[in-house]
């Protein structure tokens, strides 16, 4: 076995072994659920195993993954599991790849990058949708500039996809309290579910003008590291905009610190949520991710736009595949840790071609 999915169970993990598979890879799907694991591995045939683990455990952990050359994290929220796994991979000796959309935990990841060069080991973070597809779209629009002013992403989650406790817990998370943007410099910090403004996304959401709001997502943190601009915020959306104003009031009433009572309260709101959502079959569900890079070009303002279209765990599950595949087949080589726009080695075209190959396409424009 060359791959081990962390998480492999969950919607994204299973996308992401699917996709392993059908490009000719061996996978092994570890979760504590071992029915459900073991039914995944069987549909998938012969390249896939089942492996029941507890990622609690800090030495079991560690030994399971020595057996495999790279383990892709697919294990949230990151902010409660996701610290302890990539320092197991340091100490198994083994390559990374996650999907990790938390600001705070990305900073984190990226502080571990000395130490990861120093072993030879690849390290690639935030290779999802939004992070991930937004850091190379934004990677593009900045390629087609003279200077780069500002680079926005903004993001639309459907909530009629499948909703679990990891992507409410972290929607708690990047929805409160208040968090990152770049500005002028330097990072500050800005409060959630702030700065209201309407959006359109191509395809078949472009007459759906969509509310955008500051959210705490990793892009503000890592894009500026390695793309010289004045800003870079991120603001999420979904609808309908009565949940916006359900977690503003929330965060007001019932400032949450604790993970443990931020898990209760989310048990408790995924009992209810379809009463809050509506009936998802009267309406094409459909998640949208976009890039905006504003700057100059001969000394004229210009403003690209590049956006994908579609369901979010496939948006998430594939950009990690591909990264994956990349690693085991040594088009990435480089050692340290790197989120996509950081990444010295990655084949942007290449990139583009898998994604397209497999239905993604990457809407762009020029104003």
């Amino acid at each position: 076995m060359s791959i081990i999915i962390l998480g492999g169970c969950g919607e994204i993990g299973r996308f992401i072994a699917a996709d392993l598979v059908k490009s000719g890879f061996n996978v092994a799907i570890a979760d504590i659920r071992e029915f459900e694991g073991k039914e995944i591995a069987k549909r998938l045939g012969k390249r896939a195993k089942f492996q029941k683990l507890d990622i609690r455990q800090f030495d079991k952990l560690v030994e399971v993954l020595k057996d495999y050359k790279l383990v892709i994290n697919n294990i949230g929220p990151y902010f409660e599991f996701g610290d302890w796994i990539p320092k197991a991979a340091i100490q198994a000796g083994i390559n990374y790849v996650d999907i990790c959309d938390d600001h705070d935990v990305t900073a984190r990841f990226l502080s571990l990058h000395e130490r990861v060069e120093r072993e030879g080991l690849i390290f690639r973070i935030n290779f999802g949708a939004s992070p991930g597809l937004t850091n190379i779209m934004a990677k593009m629009g900045a390629a087609k500039l003279d200077k780069v002013n500002s680079v926005r992403v903004l993001w639309y989650e459907d909530t009629g996809e499948t909703i679990g406790l990891g992507q409410l817990m972290h929607w708690a998370h990047i929805a409160m309290g208040e968090v990152p943007i770049y500005r002028d410099g330097d990072w500050r910090k800005v409060r959630a579910l702030s700065g209201r403004e309407v959006v359109k996304f191509p395809g078949p959401l472009s007459n759906s003008p969509i509310p955008m709001f500051y959210v705490g997502h990793p892009e503000p943190v890592s894009i500026p590291r390695y793309i010289q601009t004045n800003e870079t915020v991120c603001k999420g959306g979904v609808l309908p905009e009565s949940d916006i104003l359900l977690t503003r009031t929330i965060d007001k009433l019932l400032p949450i610190k604790n993970v443990k009572i931020l898990k209760l309260v989310c048990k408790f709101f995924l009992r209810i949520f379809p009463l809050l959502t509506g009936k998802t079959e009267e309406r094409t569900i459909t998640s949208a991710f976009r890039s905006d890079v504003l700057g100059l070009r001969k000394h004229k303002n210009v403003h690209l736009s590049f956006a994908i279209v579609g369901p979010v765990a496939k948006l998430t599950a594939t950009p990690a595949s591909i990264a994956a595949q990349m690693i085991i087949e040594e088009d990435i080589g480089t050692p340290g840790v790197f989120p996509p726009e950081g990444c010295p080695d990655l084949n942007i075209s290449k990139m583009l071609k898998e994604l397209e190959h497999r239905g993604i396409s990457i809407f762009s424009k020029e104003e």
